[in-house]
C-alpha cells in the first residue's frame, strides 16, 4: 500500500500572530521572574492561617520560582499539540477547498486564542507570587479572583465565536458502512478529520484516522488527569 503524504492545514493569520504574542508572553515572563530571583527571600511562605501570616516554608529554587513559567509551557505544549492535531490532514487534491479545511482552521484559531488567554493569566500569576513572597503574607492580590472569572469569561466567548463561525456543515451521502452504532464515523480512506453528523446538524471526528484517536485522548487527559493531580497537589500542601 503506498502511504499518503501528509499536510498541514495552513494556520490563519490570527492563529499565527497568537502565537507569536503566545511565545513573547512566556519569554517576558520567565525573564521577570529571574530577574526577581535574587530579590527574593530564601525561605518562600507557602502556607498561611486564617489571618494571612505564614505558618509553613519551603526553600527557594529556581524551579519554584518559574513555576508560573513551567506552567506556561505547559499549556502551550497541550493545547499546540491538540492544534498540530486538528490541522493535521492527508494530502488530497481538492485540500484546499474542502469543507473540512474551514472547520479545522477555525477550531485551532480557538484553541491558540484560549491557550493565550491562560498564559497571559500565569504572568498575573507569577507576579502575583513574587509580590505575595516580598510581602511575607498570604494574598495573590485582589484581582487574582476577577482574572480568573475574567479568563472563563473570555475562553467562552471564544468558543461561541467559533461555534458560530463553523457554521452548519451540509450533510453528505450516508454510507452505513462508515457509520459505527449509527453515530460515529469510521472511514479510514477520508482525509478528513472533521465531517458533518448524518444529519448535517454539526461537525463530529472521523474515527477511521489515528488523529481523532490522539485528540480524544489528550482532551480526556487534561479533563480527568490534570483535574485529579492538581486536587492531589491541593491537598498535599
Amino acid at each position: 500500500m503506498i502511504e499518503r503524504p501528509r499536510r498541514i492545514v495552513r494556520p490563519s493569520t490570527l492563529t499565527w500572530i497568537v502565537i507569536g504574542a503566545t511565545l513573547a508572553t512566556i519569554a517576558g515572563t520567565l525573564a521577570f521572574v529571574v530577574a526577581a530571583y535574587p530579590s527574593l527571600p530564601d525561605i518562600l511562605p507557602v502556607r498561611f492561617n486564617a489571618r494571612g501570616r505564614p505558618i509553613g516554608w519551603q526553600y527557594k529554587t529556581y524551579v519554584r520560582v518559574v513555576m508560573p513559567v513551567l506552567v506556561q509551557v505547559s499549556l502551550t505544549g497541550v493545547f499546540g499539540a491538540v492544534a498540530a492535531l486538528i490541522l493535521s490532514r492527508s494530502h488530497q487534491p481538492d485540500a484546499e477547498t474542502a469543507p473540512d479545511i474551514a472547520a479545522a482552521s477555525t477550531t485551532a484559531e480557538a484553541i491558540a486564542l484560549v491557550a493565550f488567554v491562560w498564559v497571559a493569566f500565569q504572568a498575573y500569576a507569577a507576579a502575583a507570587l513574587i509580590l505575595m513572597w516580598h510581602r511575607g503574607r498570604e494574598g495573590l492580590g485582589g484581582w487574582y479572583s476577577w482574572l480568573t472569572w475574567a479568563g472563563a469569561a473570555v475562553s467562552l466567548a471564544i468558543a461561541l465565536r467559533a461555534n458560530s463561525r463553523l457554521g452548519k456543515p451540509a450533510p453528505r451521502e450516508f454510507v452505513s458502512e462508515h457509520w459505527k452504532f449509527g453515530y460515529l464515523y469510521r472511514n479510514p480512506g477520508d482525509p478528513a478529520l472533521f465531517v458533518p453528523t448524518r444529519d448535517g446538524g454539526r461537525w463530529t471526528l472521523n474515527f477511521g484516522r489515528p488523529v481523532a484517536a490522539a485528540l480524544l485522548g489528550i482532551v480526556l487527559l487534561i479533563g480527568i488527569v490534570a483535574p485529579t493531580v492538581i486536587l492531589g497537589l491541593l491537598l498535599r500542601f
